[in-house]
């Protein structure tokens, strides 16, 4: 009780919206979204000190000096991750966090070199043009004009198939449209991004998704997200959101044969 009590004391600041910086294209996603607060995340102080006190059945035992909390986790995208096992030391400082399935097999583990509660950032830390200005990321050789190889995804809803695959040119471009039909209709739309001249605000509908190599924005009926130069969209009117991250997830870099 009191390793959770001395944990509780944390605040939460609270965020007005997500921002995702992709400086290949001289781009940013603003989301309106508390993403953050509504998700358990392995790698959020708060998120995790929530999940604890929410969980009115959560354990606490100690392991050679090592006190495991054990709780029960929200990823609403995710069902295979019911629990996290936070191991905190003497001095009340979380070093790891693992998330686990039901049979208490871990999926998910974040190690804490070193935790500072009093972090001290440049005036600019935050700007979105001081990210910019600093990234690595900044080249244009993860933007391409064509595409080259269709990627499609390996895992397709049972009772469903490829019935229609179109290439059309845009005007800084290629665009790709798969059509799926069956049990499970969708539509997959594969297309060539590039830079833009100034750096662009774009504001984006849906939450912020983990997936794959970077942050896709999903809605109820759709996800969609930018990979290698490629902007990819799935779009379907009877596919849940636990399907459409199935085929998002399934996606591969290398292109496959149909």
């Amino acid at each position: 009780k009191e390793i959770i009590k001395g944990v509780r004391t944390i605040k939460k600041l609270r965020l007005l919206c997500v921002i995702v910086v992709t400086p290949s294209l001289n781009k940013s996603f603003k989301f309106q979204s508390d993403w953050p607060y509504n998700n358990s995340q392995a790698y959020l102080l708060s998120n995790i000190v929530s999940d604890i006190n929410m969980d009115q059945e959560s354990e606490v035992t100690l392991d050679n000096d090592i006190y495991i909390i054990t709780s029960k986790v929200n990823f609403p995208n995710n069902p295979a991750l019911v629990k996290q096992k936070v191991s905190v030391n003497k001095d009340l400082m979380i070093e790891k966090v693992e998330i686990l399935n039901n049979d208490g097999i871990s999926l998910m583990t974040f190690k804490v070199d070193k935790t500072n509660y009093k972090p001290i950032f440049d005036e600019n830390y935050f700007e979105i043009n001081s990210i910019i200005n600093n990234s690595e990321d900044i080249e244009n050789s993860s933007t391409t004009s064509t595409i080259d190889d269709i990627i499609y995804p390996l895992y397709i809803p049972t009772g469903t198939v490829l019935q229609d695959e179109e290439k059309v040119s845009k005007t800084d471009g290629e665009r790709v449209i798969l059509t799926f039909k069956g049990e499970k209709p969708f539509t997959l739309v594969e297309e060539t991004t590039m830079k833009e001249e100034e750096f662009t605000v774009v504001p984006t509908y849906g939450e912020p998704y983990l997936l794959i190599d970077t942050v896709g924005a999903l809605s109820n009926n759709s996800i969609n997200w930018v990979s290698n130069g490629i902007e990819y969209y799935i779009v379907s009117d009877v596919m849940n959101q636990n399907e459409l991250i199935e085929v998002a997830k399934s996606m591969n870099v290398v292109s496959v044969l149909k």
